[in-house]
């Protein structure tokens, strides 16, 4: 036995455990992100992990698997909205790297997955974000980008590879990188 004085009087209640988030809407922030290949071998995700900020919640985790590279086509078009959905809401119009959605508060949409499989238990998935306060942090941002879209032709169109110009900083975005 050891002589061990503590007084739980001195130390704050932790607000965060694993319990699932009921489904709703909560204010959350990207607190760390990667890029991963998918165990399937089918492509690549954006892999975001959100901390909630409100109390009740706070500190606790959310993670989001974003296929934004995927030999189904649905599932990879799902992913890229479902991660411009994020960018808009935090005021980012192109980005370069990950670590550009990192501390910004948005609005998360959770929903509670049931889980099929008696052997795992239900999870939360993250199905929607949306800006804190009903409009993006980075307003003027999101009025330039929207501008400058406008003005750019989609994707689709038919332009000379050569006449295609390279992305912001002279590099591709991660996310579009081809694996090796």
């Amino acid at each position: 036995m050891a002589q061990f004085n503590f007084d739980t009087n001195t130390v704050e209640k932790r607000e965060s455990n694993f319990d699932l988030l009921p489904a709703g809407w909560y204010t959350a922030q990207v607190t760390e992100s990667d890029i991963v290949a998918l165990k399937s071998g089918n492509g690549r995700a954006v892999k975001l992990t959100f901390e909630i900020l409100q109390d009740g919640y706070r500190n606790r985790k959310v993670w989001a698997q974003l296929n934004v590279q995927h030999t189904n086509p649905q599932a990879e078009q799902i992913a890229q909205q479902q991660l411009r959905e994020l960018c808009d809401s935090i005021g980012i119009v192109r980005m370069n790297d990950t670590v550009e959605l990192h501390n910004k508060p948005v609005q998360i949409k959770v929903k509670v997955r049931k889980s099929d499989n008696p052997q795992y238990e239900d999870s939360n998935d993250i199905t929607g974000f949306k800006p804190v306060g009903g409009s993006p942090v980075h307003g003027q941002a999101i009025a330039a980008g929207m501008a400058q879209r406008a003005a750019t032709p989609p994707a689709n169109a038919s332009v000379a590879p050569a006449a295609a110009a390279p992305a912001a900083g002279g590099s591709t975005p991660p996310w579009a990188k081809k694996a090796a």
